[in-house]
């Protein structure tokens, strides 16, 4: 087996107190963001980010190793 990198983006680690357990693991941050952004807006009814939880976003983005 081997091991690879991926970004991964939980909504637990942007806003703990939302109770959401959401979480993506994606090979490219802007994939990562992509459904990040996607989730955001379906589940809640987020129709864009404002510039400081955006920052939080990016700054919750972490790279974790998988065994594929």
């Amino acid at each position: 087996m081997a091991t690879k990198q991926y970004k991964q983006l939980g909504c637990l680690d942007v806003d703990a107190s939302a109770g959401c357990a959401f979480q993506v693991r994606a090979e490219t941050e802007a994939e990562v963001l992509k459904l990040g952004a996607m989730h955001a807006k379906e589940c809640h009814k987020m129709e864009s980010l404002p510039p400081d939880m955006a920052a939080k976003v990016k700054a919750a983005i972490k790279t974790v190793s998988v065994t594929v």
